[in-house]
């Protein structure tokens, strides 16, 4: 048996939370934006504690893994790539060519394969970041894009 599960979910309130305590820019809310296409929640096999989430979106016209967090006590044990491969193979099988992110840990997303683009020319996709008073200060994130 593993030590997770990995279900689809409307739990928007569920999801918000985890991703607002993780430090995104994410309000807590029980209503889904409407640029969030599907959302995925990894669980506790036996406890259904939510372990970690994640979204595929479209963002300024482009598609996007919106937001991904792992619960902190769960940090470093896989589980991060474990939902980024899931969005992956939904945007495989969307026949999506290209994700973007806005990463607030860019070393992560280089060593998983992502490249760094341009502020400046890419899809404002960074929805938190661009108001944020953090950016450039305390956070440094970068817009990553992802082939497929």
């Amino acid at each position: 048996m593993t030590d997770y599960i990995i279900k689809e979910t409307e739990n928007f309130l569920e999801l918000s939370t985890l991703f607002h305590n993780s430090g995104m820019g994410v309000s807590i809310s029980d209503r889904k934006p409407e640029r969030i296409i599907k959302m995925w929640r990894m669980e506790d096999p036996e406890s259904g504690e939510l372990m970690a989430a994640a979204t595929l979106e479209v963002r300024d016209s482009v598609y996007s893994l919106g937001d991904i967090a792992v619960r902190s006590d769960l940090h470093k044990k896989g589980y991060g790539r474990i939902m980024q491969k899931t969005v992956f193979d939904e945007a495989r099988k969307r026949g999506i060519k290209e994700l973007w992110a806005c990463a607030r840990v860019p070393e992560y997303y280089i060593h998983s394969g992502w490249s760094v683009m341009d502020w400046d020319s890419s899809p404002q996709i960074a929805v938190y970041c661009t108001s944020c008073g953090k950016r450039g200060k305390e956070c440094m994130p970068e817009i990553m894009k992802y082939t497929l």
